[in-house]
């Protein structure tokens, strides 16, 4: 089996896509190292050895200091990764942005007959367009779409998060031959379907990083009209951020601070219990070019939990989940999103059609079929055909499938549903 390398300027516990795909490869056999920042806290890493570099990430409103921590970490992670390379030869390595350039960490052991996969998360031209709109904004997100298309040159391999993320890139000038895409599907051993939980009230949840882009101030909003006409309505938001002194702030200023709990984040095993009561998901990210680009991951988990969802109209969500399965609102818009709420909590019926249909639709991109592909890709570049992986993948998708059926069915039927 082989030596893999991940290279993330990211935290093990929180990011689900780093964890899931080191943990996937190291089930199966091959021995994973995880260089990355330092949460804190540690958690079940599942046979991955997990290498914590003394950095947090910043999230204040410094450009300088945000570059002098991606440049911190990037020095660290290089130096990390080329001394345990020479212990023992890395056989591939996989660089997961933000930032691109991350991929420059892999290139001593490139240079040495290290494959390189470059794990593109997001795209950085759109989100820097977003948070400098204008001439100096167009400017600079072309000279990242020029880093994009050369640090993916630098790559054997690319992976794109879905196919709209996939269509961008060749746009971009990246073969589309060198793109796979492996989605950012939950972990179906952490996310299922979960026991109901009685309620007497009408419980929100929303979770991720704590950002403008997030758009929860248009959830306060929308609540501050709604709070009068739901009874015992709670709005639970689970994260952290740059963002949470302003949203704390605009709670006080509309008086929702009975209405409004604030959790920190917590290990991904842990978020579905602090989702399973929950009787709506909001997903009310604002447009802009980067959001609709996104397939938001709390939107798949919520669908993979059986949580109906409310989401913004952004051409990514559209795209995978139509008409039937989310109900929409326009993205920005506090009166549309209180109106859909309030819609949804007078009819629990639909609730129950949405979050049926919702779960079907994310069962087409679930995660055993998508890690079946991430192990295809990696037998390619190593140049090896891994039984061991491929039965183990087959053996889970069955595992998951002849699990969860009895409860599917119950819950397409609408008789495990909120």
């Amino acid at each position: 089996m082989a030596r893999i390398l991940f290279l993330a300027y990211t935290t093990y516990e929180s990011d689900g896509r780093v964890k899931r795909q080191a943990e996937a490869l190291a089930a199966c056999g091959h021995q994973v190292d995880v260089i990355c920042l330092d949460s804190g806290r540690g958690s079940d890493t599942q046979a991955v050895n997990v290498i914590r570099l003394p950095l947090r990430r910043y999230r204040g409103s410094s450009n300088l200091k945000y570059v002098a921590n991606y440049a911190n970490f990037l020095v660290r992670a290089t130096i990390t990764a080329v001394r345990r390379h020479l212990k023992a030869r890395y056989d591939l390595a996989i660089a997961c942005t933000m930032p691109d350039v991350v991929v420059l960490c892999a290139l001593p052991l490139k240079l040495t007959g290290t494959k390189v996969l470059f794990d593109m998360h997001d795209t950085m031209p759109e989100l820097y367009l977003d948070k400098f709109p204008g001439k100096a904004g167009k400017i600079g997100a072309l000279i990242l779409q020029m880093q994009e298309r050369v640090c993916a040159m630098l790559a054997d391999h690319v992976l794109a998060v879905h196919e709209p993320h996939r269509a961008r890139l060749v746009a971009a000038g990246i073969p589309q031959r060198k793109i796979t895409v492996v989605m950012n599907s939950p972990d179906t051993r952490i996310f299922r379907l979960r026991p109901i939980q009685s309620s007497d009230g009408f419980t929100l949840v929303c979770h991720g990083t704590l950002t403008r882009r997030l758009g929860l101030e248009v959830v306060l909003e929308a609540l501050a009209r709604l709070r009068d006409r739901i009874p015992n309505l709670k709005f639970n938001v689970i994260g952290e951020g740059d963002y949470k002194a302003t949203l704390e702030s605009k709670v006080r200023e509309l008086g929702l601070e009975g209405v409004v709990t604030f959790y920190q984040c917590v290990p991904l095993e842990q978020l579905p219990a602090l989702l399973a009561s929950a009787d709506l998901g909001v997903v009310p990210n604002l447009p802009s070019h980067a959001s609709h680009l996104m397939l938001p991951v709390k939107l798949l988990e919520y669908a993979t939990l059986g949580i109906p969802v409310v989401a913004s109209r952004l051409r990514t969500v559209e795209y995978y989940f139509g008409e039937n399965a989310v109900r929409y609102f326009t993205p920005g818009s506090p009166t549309e999103l209180a109106q859909a709420i309030e819609e949804l909590y007078h009819a629990p019926g639909l609730r129950s059609a949405l979050a049926a249909r919702a779960y079907a639709t994310a069962k087409r991109f679930s995660w055993p079929s998508e890690r079946s592909k991430l192990y295809q890709l990696v037998d390619t570049l190593l140049g090896t055909k891994s039984a061991t992986a491929n039965k183990e993948c087959r053996l889970t998708l069955e595992n998951d499938e002849l699990g969860d059926s009895a409860e599917a069915k119950n819950f397409k039927r609408g008789t495990n549903l909120r």
